[in-house]
């Protein structure tokens, strides 16, 4: 019996011990701000989507809420971290090439080797079914279209199509209900439209022709999406005596781009490569003046498609489908050539941006690394130009038109227009050929 109570006294004992030393070390385990944040390494050294990640070191703490970790700008969840271990799952698109960061209290640290994110791509259908012959509104499965050819999305991830050809129109796809909307039967055709800085305004222009060329169509949240044919302003006698010079939209416009640095709406003029813009609170709109002279973006009579770069915000691009190629221009400096592409050769080629081919390239947008996306149509591809000057076919097979979802090696598009992409840098195709919405989810 005193054996017992011995054994029982000495197995409490320990595992007081044991508990005081817990307590002890969760203690010193806690984040002390008077010492430095020690990296070690992490591991995986690359990984996609919601990896599991553990980052090593020291003076990270015991307390998981007051840590932050960024994959670039992209903040990791953080799982749970000890005494010299931080678990985080791996952002959404941080990019292809990521910094960790972690941050606890004011202190911030880097580790110095990257982590290498891994992008998959998967193509599916929104709406829309191939071989349709008219437009129908309705829930996604009942919706049906003939000629979706341009996109843009809001903030709230609604998608705007400028629909041309029975009818010529302007479609809102709520995503959130499901839905398929004709908002407004346009009186001329609409094309490439843009959404303005607050993501809550959408313009489309007007294609023009002669009665229209100096209207565009606006669409706006706050007044629950009612349709307004609106034109743009030619400068008053004032204006130009105060320096504004007036424009001429010589017979259509193809394209509206919002810059960043202004929040203009900024267009190109069809046969003449005039650059004008307006404001789209007052609608006034000028002449495109640089270094005192009117600004000329490739004076080719061409279709084209604008986008500024947000991390260049004075840098505008043109996809110009006559030409088979992209042009910049920098609004400020007037600096303009060819960015990518051999101009009036059509064909396909990857490769250096500078040997590059396309064929009749449409609307444009940049995605989260930046890379310059592209409807290439006749190439029934989306093509894609790197920061670092290659070109890269994202998805589709050059040359083969058709209709599949999957992966990239699979997917097929037939004359895909229609580029836009979210907050989430999911991006939008309109298949002009399939008559169908797509998207690419990349993850």
């Amino acid at each position: 019996m005193k054996k017992n109570v011995y054994l029982l006294f000495m197995i409490m004992f320990v595992s007081l011990l044991g508990s005081c030393k817990e307590e002890a070390e969760s203690k010193t385990a806690a984040y002390d701000p008077n010492k430095p944040i020690q990296l070690g390494s992490f591991t995986p050294e690359t990984g996609g989507m919601a990896t599991r990640a553990i980052l090593s070191g020291s003076n990270f703490g015991n307390d998981p809420s007051i840590v932050k970790v960024y994959f670039n700008e992209k903040p990791a969840p953080v799982v749970g971290c000890n005494e010299g271990k931080i678990l985080v799952l791996t952002p959404r698109q941080p990019g292809d090439t990521c910094n960790i960061s972690v941050v606890i209290g004011k202190d911030s640290v880097v580790y110095p080797a990257k982590f290498i994110y891994v992008t998959s791509t998967v193509v599916t259908t929104i709406t829309g079914q191939p071989g349709t012959t008219a437009f129908r509104e309705g829930s996604f499965s009942e919706a049906t279209f003939t000629n979706p050819t341009y996109l843009t999305v809001d903030n709230e991830k609604n998608i705007f199509v400028a629909h041309q050809n029975s009818p010529n129109a302007v479609i809102m796809i709520n995503q959130q209900n499901s839905t398929v909307t004709n908002l407004f039967n346009t009186p001329n055709k609409p094309n490439a439209p843009a959404t303005d800085i607050t993501g809550k305004m959408i313009v489309v222009p007007a294609d023009g022709g002669g009665t229209y060329k100096d209207y565009y169509f606006e669409f706006d949240s706050d007044a629950e999406w009612a349709s307004r044919t609106r034109m743009i302003l030619h400068p008053s006698a004032e204006d130009i005596a105060n320096g504004k010079v007036d424009f001429n939209i010589n017979q259509f416009k193809h394209s509206f781009a919002i810059c960043p640095y202004d929040s203009m709406v900024y267009l190109r003029s069809n046969r003449d490569g005039h650059l004008i813009k307006f404001d789209p609170k007052t609608r006034k709109g000028e002449h495109v003046m640089v270094n005192g002279k009117q600004a000329i973006f490739n004076s080719s009579n061409t279709d084209s498609y604008l986008v500024f770069d947000p991390k260049k915000p004075t840098m505008l691009y043109a996809a110009c489908t006559g030409q088979h190629a992209v042009y910049y221009f920098d609004i400020l400096t007037g600096e303009t050539g060819i960015y990518a592409g051999k101009v009036g050769q059509a064909g396909w080629r990857d490769g250096k941006k500078e040997d590059a081919q396309f064929n009749g390239l449409r609307q444009m947008i940049l995605d989260v690394n930046n890379n310059l996306v592209i409807a290439d149509a006749n190439n029934h591809c989306i093509r894609r130009i790197t920061p670092e000057g290659f070109v890269e076919t994202v998805v589709g097979v050059p040359g083969k038109s058709g209709y599949m979802d999957g992966n990239p090696e699979d997917a097929l598009f037939n004359d895909p227009w229609g580029l836009a992409i979210d907050n989430e840098y999911t991006i939008y195709v309109a298949d002009r050929g399939n008559n169908c919405i797509r998207k690419l989810t990349i993850q």
